[in-house]
């Protein structure tokens, strides 16, 4: 049954085309065929990415408004791409990573000049002789490639060279078939790129080859039905599950473009001019992201790796935000053809229209709150996922990130990707600490009994949340699917404070987990210098023995006094305070040889991989955990933010409250109660 919306197509009316020139000052209406017959490709060449139609207003462009980004693009061009051999770029990394080629060929197409057009035909004839060979990144880009030097160069190729590069992207739609055809994952995996691939190679061709339509029925099966849905309805707010890092990966806009260029179909979204908002939200004072998922970075505002997502909402939805978010860039690819310059930018902070300073990226089960814009926000995020999944999504339900100045609070471990020791996705360290609870801000039930594998391989016992069988289409997320989980169950902003309550029980296996949950308090404006955090959680096991541990990753040792851990980073300063259990026992555990510590032993990232010198490696954590076994307990922790010159919070600046039916805190001249019970919201009141 198709999953996409009903009421969705039928705000979309059966249009026999759906326009969308370059240059349109309109945002473009989505449409959709809701019968598969009405759907329809653009008759001639160019049609990917812009149409031939397109070619006049793309020249008044380059000589008019975006002459400055024309000159830009191609005086990069001259050095890091015509000066240099065509076969050079035939080949990895530039199959995958192909704006330098895209963009010769590009200029070949708009201006006819032969340098461009002769360099191009080289690289294309270059490309078809290598055939359809070697991995799938290798064989998904050539096959990429192919498709646009045929669309593109069409008009300027000989009835032979034609033939060539048709034969050549055949060869490689049946290389690559097995993507539109076994194992399809709209969730997450890497048939989103081998579909647009795909896609873009029998677009390119089923005008002179009708034979392949129903070839694009199915791949158009996979986009309408399977990922459109999926991803619309993840990111409706702008976020998405993966995080900072794969977020820009997996919300490529080139299939929107093509798409809507080709076809007549436009599907320019309204979720998409809400994708800056994620990365706006997310970035902390120093400019950096949460360590969020598979982090490869932790620096990127999108402009240096996925500029195209933010061009698609500045310049096609006219996002104002997102056309602040750009900054300038080498390639000017998607300026050219979808930038608006009449969409002017509006900061975060425009005093006639500020963005909220709390934001609830629902779907994707992402809190964002902070106290100001600027270097000294103390930024807060708080993480529940309602489903679960496994590529580039951590076990982490119901963990939280916390920066000021630097990381203070910091989800730990290390994508170690490119490695001697097979490091990255599915490596030692990925799999045993990384991708794990113990790895998190989080709460850990302790089962020494218990077996866990991740993949299908045995796994550390890190006494968190385990890995399930994957999600591959929307039907699997929704409440009552096979990957439903609770993930954020509750959510309050205002001026004062942001209040959210995460259900992560059923991220654990019940047989050792009754009950998981974490209410967060971040109190704005308070009776301190800077925002306080009040973190609740409601742990019950299924037996007494299993040990309970609230977990607090630092990037530097932390001082452990009493029921108070203190660790600094770059002049900023985390203090501690566990209120609850009252018997706590708080104890470090990291630095050299314990810094990715699990059940006695260490898995440490690979010390060959990849280095990443703007991401900062916590090695230490602080386990809280109670001081006799119990089904039942509740932990109470106070966090308060400071400079590191600041005096040090006092034990008596946060009074416990108790009650028959509640625990909770004075704190800042705030007063905040917690039920026992699950299910009834916070008080949370300023004191008089």
């Amino acid at each position: 049954m198709r999953l996409f919306p009903l009421l969705f197509l039928l705000a979309c009316p059966s249009f026999l085309r759906a326009d969308y020139p370059i240059g349109s000052p309109e945002v473009p209406e989505v449409r959709i065929h809701p019968d598969p017959a009405a759907f329809a490709v653009h008759a001639r060449h160019p049609r990917l990415f812009f149409r031939d139609t397109d070619l006049p207003a793309i020249r008044a462009r380059i000589g008019g408004a975006y002459r400055d980004e024309w000159r830009e693009m191609t005086a990069h061009l001259e050095k890091a791409g015509l000066a240099k051999a065509p076969a050079e770029f035939a080949r990895q990394p530039y199959l995958k990573d192909w704006e330098i080629v895209r963009n010769i060929t590009f200029a070949a197409a708009v201006t006819g000049e032969d340098r461009y057009v002769d360099w191009a035909k080289e690289w294309a004839r270059c490309l078809a002789a290598a055939g359809p060979v070697g991995n799938d990144t290798e064989y998904r880009g050539r096959l990429q490639c192919l498709a646009i030097a045929y669309d593109w160069l069409h008009d300027r190729l000989s009835e032979s060279e034609r033939k060539v590069l048709a034969d050549a992207i055949l060869a490689h739609i049946d290389r690559a078939w097995h993507f539109a055809e076994g194992g399809t994952n709209y969730v997450g995996g890497h048939s989103r790129w081998g579909n647009f691939a795909l896609t873009a190679g029998v677009l390119a061709l089923v005008s002179e080859r009708p034979d392949l339509r129903p070839k694009l029925l199915r791949l158009r099966e996979h986009w309408v039905d399977g990922y459109f849905p999926a991803q619309g309805w993840i990111a409706q707010d702008g976020g998405y599950h993966m995080g900072w890092a794969y977020s820009a990966a997996y919300l490529t806009a080139s299939i929107h473009y093509v798409w809507s260029t080709a076809t007549n179909e436009c599907v320019f979204f309204p979720w998409q001019a809400r994708i800056p908002w994620f990365w706006i939200y997310g970035r902390q004072g120093d400019g950096t992201y949460p360590n969020a998922g598979d982090a490869y970075t932790v620096v990127d505002d999108l402009n240096t790796y996925q500029s195209d997502l933010l061009i698609l909402a500045a310049g096609v939805l006219k996002e104002p935000r997102a056309r602040w978010a750009l900054r300038d860039r080498t390639n000017r690819f998607a300026d050219i053809l979808y930038l608006d310059k009449a969409v002017r930018p509006r900061a975060p902070d425009d005093p006639a229209d500020p963005l909220p300073l709390s934001r609830h990226f629902r779907n994707a089960g992402v809190v964002v709150a902070r106290d100001r814009w600027g270097a000294r926000t103390t930024h807060f995020q708080f993480t529940s996922t309602p489903f679960y999944s496994t590529n580039h999504l951590h076990r982490d339900a119901n963990s939280f990130t916390l920066h000021y100045r630097g990381a203070l609070a910091v989800d730990s471990g290390f994508y170690d990707e490119n490695g001697r020791n097979k490091g990255g996705y599915g490596g030692t360290h990925w799999r045993n600490y990384f991708t794990r609870t113990i790895a998190h801000n989080a709460i850990t039930v302790f089962d020494p009994d218990q077996k866990m594998t991740v993949l299908g391989e045995p796994a550390s016992n890190d006494g968190g949340q385990v890995f399930r069988e994957d999600p591959t289409k929307l039907a699997d997320l929704l409440p009552g699917g096979s990957a439903s989980l609770d993930g954020i169950v509750a959510y309050e902003a205002n001026d004062d404070y942001t209040y959210a309550v995460g259900d992560a029980t059923r991220a654990y296996d019940p047989a050792r987990v009754r009950l998981a949950q974490r209410e967060v308090v971040y109190l704005r404006r308070s009776a301190r210098a800077q925002p306080v955090v009040v973190v609740f959680d409601r742990v019950e096991s299924a037996q007494a023995r299993f040990e309970k541990r609230f977990l607090l990753h630092t990037v530097r040792e932390p001082a452990i006094a009493g029921n108070t851990a203190v660790a600094e980073n770059h002049g900023g300063r985390l203090t501690c305070l566990t209120l609850l259990p009252a018997d706590a026992r708080l104890e470090a555990i990291g630095g050299p040889g314990k810094e990715a510590w699990v059940d006695g032993r260490n898995y440490p990232w690979d010390e060959t991989a990849r280095k990443r010198p703007q991401r900062e490696l916590a090695m230490w954590r602080v386990e809280v955990r109670p001081g006799a076994p119990r089904l039942r307990d509740d932990f109470l922790h106070v966090l308060f933010v400071d400079d590191a010159s600041a005096p040090a919070p006092a034990a008596a600046d946060a009074r416990l409250i108790e009650s028959d039916g509640a625990r909770g805190v004075e704190v800042a001249g705030w007063r905040v109660l917690f039920s026992r019970e699950s299910g009834q919201k916070a008080v949370i009141q300023r004191l008089p």
